[in-house]
């Protein structure tokens, strides 16, 4: 019978998963205090636990659009969508994308600089956002 491997923290969210690089991966959660963290694998070991603050309910959503690039997405305490990203120079702060969402958001990059969300809007309604690069987009 194979068994999980237990990794420590604790989370309260569906857990939500990307590779960054070759033989990378980073996992993110939603812990029982609201904030958000993150283990990764580097091809050889799990690392320890990161702390990413903010204030969140549901489950995060994380996507990487390239080479040492993560984008992470959580919906606030108020429903709105909070982005925060990793690049080489480290985490950025949380920003706010001015939106509200009624649920959590899924997300998918595919090509650089370019990412998608998708969520449910507060009249049950599927809404699409995107990135292009250069500025966020949000229809529906």
């Amino acid at each position: 019978m194979t068994r999980w491997q237990p990794l420590g923290g604790q989370v309260a969210s569906t857990p939500a998963v990307t590779s960054w690089a070759p033989d990378e991966q980073q996992v993110f959660a939603i812990g029982p205090d609201g904030t958000l963290s993150s283990i990764y694998w580097d091809g050889e070991a799990w690392h320890e636990w990161h702390g990413h603050g903010g204030a969140f309910v549901g489950s995060p959503a994380v996507c990487s659009w390239g080479a040492d690039r993560i984008d992470v997405f959580a919906r606030g305490a108020d429903g709105t969508l909070m982005h925060q990203w990793y690049e080489p120079a480290g985490w950025s702060e949380w920003e706010s994308l001015g939106i509200q969402v009624d649920g959590d958001v899924a997300a998918s990059a595919w090509g650089p600089n370019r990412i998608d969300l998708f969520a449910r809007s507060s009249d049950g309604a599927l809404v699409h956002g995107w990135w292009d690069g250069s500025v966020w987009s949000f229809e529906g």
